[in-house]
């Protein structure tokens, strides 16, 4: 693809050479090692990364995840010396016609209330708002020994789980992130919830309250754990409010196109932000 350039800007994918010293991009609250999370999916066909160079010096980044026609904008970050000059616009819009190209027509993304200014300009159109909990340590929950660990022949009852509740085919991360995941079968060995921790900040989905609120309690004995759910999961609120947890900042869910067919009250926890 061949860059874009402005008068003194340029965007432009970000290969294996320009990774090292972009952590210093990534804001000290998201917790997140920037050129890891790079390294990690650098080799994926799904995924997309770029930096926004200005005079030759990186002052942004943002990627963006392809799958079918759903498309995730994720990791746009201006570098805090250069805020205030319309960089998050350009990185912004940049990524959003680099998805319309891909044919996309459903372009998601999760963003902060500053953030959430600039995607509404863009048209962007808020669909619903997730809270953050978190363990600051470990919690001494009793677990049903119903849950069972999931191995390699239980992943297409995963991504069957998975697309029903969110909308959107995930099987590409599920077969990447599902090793060390936990799962709650019925009476017909239906898998009715799962929870995947090294799914970025551990997803944990489930048909049912009951089920969810055991998987919540099994990533939760870990300290440091972070849950994002939307509002709409009222059961998984009121657990974290009965127990305490630390509540951290609000994100928004945004939506450019068509909105998935989701069901958000059956999301315990989402998987990342660059991805839901």
């Amino acid at each position: 693809m061949n860059p874009i350039f402005s008068i003194k800007k340029m965007i432009k994918p970000i290969l294996a050479s320009d990774i090292s010293g972009l952590n210093s991009l990534s804001p000290p609250d998201w917790k997140m090692d920037y050129e890891e999370f790079l390294k990690d999916f650098s080799e994926e066909e799904f995924f997309h990364p770029f930096i926004l160079l200005e005079n030759e010096q990186v002052v942004g980044t943002g990627n963006v995840f392809i799958k079918d026609k759903v498309g995730w904008l994720a990791n746009i970050i201006v570098d805090k010396n250069h805020r205030g000059k319309g960089l998050g616009y350009t990185m912004t819009t940049f990524l959003v016609d680099f998805l319309k190209a891909h044919h996309c027509t459903t372009q998601l993304l999760l963003a902060t209330y500053l953030g959430a200014q600039v995607y509404k300009k863009i048209g962007f159109v808020k669909t619903t708002e997730y809270r953050c909990f978190e363990s600051l340590s470990g919690k001494p929950f009793l677990i049903s020994d119903e849950i069972r660990s999931l191995e390699e022949k239980d992943v297409k009852k995963i991504i069957h789980l998975d697309q029903e509740i969110n909308g959107e085919n995930r099987a590409h991360l599920i077969n990447k992130f599902y090793h060390g995941s936990a799962g709650f079968f019925d009476k017909n060995n239906e898998l009715i919830g799962c929870y995947l921790p090294n799914f970025s900040r551990g997803l944990v989905l489930s048909k049912n309250a009951l089920v969810g609120i055991e998987l919540l309690k099994l990533k939760h004995m870990e300290k440091g754990r972070k849950s994002l759910l939307p509002i709409e999961n009222k059961a998984g609120i009121q657990f974290f409010e009965d127990h305490n947890f630390s509540e951290g900042q609000q994100l928004s869910r945004m939506v450019l196109g068509k909105e998935n067919d989701w069901i958000p009250e059956n999301i315990y926890s989402y998987g990342g932000g660059f991805c839901g």
